[in-house]
């Protein structure tokens, strides 16, 4: 009988402690709206201004990484501008698309930032393109390259690869400011229209937010580095019928 008492005087305890009003953490509050990153990599300012008159009628948002910013025209910069006025963010993918791991593993990190982070940030703060997220040219990173951008960006985006099973994939939002995104580009040798939707899916099941990176949209595929527009209004579309959310990456740090 002891026993007994003993053991309900500690369930009593439990249970009102875990629903003490000091006690602030509840499935509402740590799940997200469930929704999809779409981000593009590189320079194609033209081609992402062509897509975004396509996929405007999804109210669709993302976030184009530019590189080689000091070689964009005019003209592309103002396309920049609308794109940003529109409700798209404009961040960072490196001055030279340089590989962050092998140069500053060769330089050090303080000639990686003198080289192809400062540059680049002044240039895009003197065009009124203040950028607060970065994207890795070929994906490649390591805790020593975090170390020195998290420094300068509140978000890091890397890259990530394979069909795995979807509940198991590390595409999804998880809290960090480092991500990791899945490619879109249809020469990826994991790249399926169905496995896209069906991380889709299981994000809108379980309120996950999905990442995904693509490079050149383009009408037809004939080259690397490329997503079908069908791809990218397949997603737009799930997303808008399905009532979930376009985040940007700088968003993920505001939720």
């Amino acid at each position: 009988m002891k026993l007994t008492k003993y053991c309900l005087i500690i369930l009593l305890l439990a249970f009102f402690s875990c629903n003490n009003d000091d006690h602030h953490t509840t499935i509402a509050e740590t799940s997200y709206e469930p929704g999809v990153v779409l981000t593009f990599d590189d320079d194609y300012v033209d081609d992402w201004t062509a897509v975004h008159a396509i996929l405007k009628e999804y109210d669709w948002r993302t976030t184009f990484f530019v590189t080689k910013f000091a070689e964009l025209d005019a003209s592309e910069i103002e396309q920049l501008h609308a794109l940003k006025n529109y409700g798209h963010e404009i961040a960072a993918h490196g001055l030279n698309h340089i590989d962050a791991r092998n140069y500053i593993a060769q330089h050090g990190a303080d000639a990686y930032l003198e080289h192809e982070i400062y540059p680049m940030v002044s240039l895009m703060d003197a065009n009124g393109l203040h950028t607060r997220s970065f994207a890795y040219p070929f994906g490649s990173r390591n805790p020593t390259t975090d170390g020195v951008l998290f420094d300068e960006f509140t978000m890091l985006r890397g890259t990530t690869y394979g069909q795995l099973p979807v509940a198991s994939h590390n595409c999804y939002y998880t809290g960090n400011r480092l991500v990791y995104g899945l490619g879109l580009d249809n020469s990826y040798a994991h790249f399926s229209l169905n496995y896209v939707l069906s991380l889709l899916e299981y994000a809108k099941s379980h309120n996950k937010i999905v990442i995904f990176y693509a490079h050149r949209p383009v009408n037809t595929v004939n080259g690397e580095y490329q997503t079908e527009y069908q791809t990218l209004s397949a997603i737009c579309d799930y997303v808008k019928t399905n009532n979930m959310r376009f985040y940007t990456i700088s968003e993920l740090d505001d939720l």
